[in-house]
């Protein structure tokens, strides 16, 4: 709970798919398959849900056995800033991490997003990719790629 607003991250069910395409349509995501979206795994997913309302949605995709990457997150902007993405992606994290995966590599587009994953998950910038077509948000050509190592997180995690 924060500012008042209730939530629960629970994992993705098959039936969950409409409502992750609605949320991920409110930041341009929601074209899957694209090039830029080839799949998205609802196995792989967790979704925020407040009075049964799905809020928000995260997911990721094991590349290896020590490897995996983020796949989307996106929070409804009338719940951001009520701490529902750090509980996402903590939640992420910290399956992967029972998954005994170390490393976490994501990609993001907005400034605002780079610098909260470097503040709150140990994130590193490690390179750029351009984007294939318009995807996140229309006006940034390209992808800033970030990594953390998880077991080094869950050292200094005090969620």
């Amino acid at each position: 709970m924060n500012n008042g607003k209730k939530y629960i991250i629970r994992p993705a069910e098959e039936k969950d798919m409409k409502n992750m395409l609605e949320i991920l349509a409110s930041v341009n995501m929601h074209v899957i398959p694209s090039p830029e979206m080839p799949e998205l795994d609802w196995e792989c997913c967790f979704v925020a849900e407040t009075n049964e309302k799905m809020i928000g949605m995260s997911g990721y995709k094991i590349l290896s056995t020590e490897e995996a990457k983020t796949t989307l997150m996106v929070v409804l902007p009338e719940f951001r800033g009520c701490e529902v993405g750090k509980a996402l992606q903590t939640k992420r994290m910290e399956a992967l991490l029972e998954k005994n995966i170390r490393y976490l590599t994501t990609n993001a587009d907005r400034p605002k997003t780079i610098k909260w994953y470097k503040k709150h998950f140990g994130y590193k910038e490690i390179g750029f990719l351009p984007k294939v077509h318009e995807f996140g948000h229309p006006e940034i050509d390209q992808w800033t790629t970030l990594r953390t190592d998880l077991i080094d997180w869950s050292k200094t995690n005090k969620t």
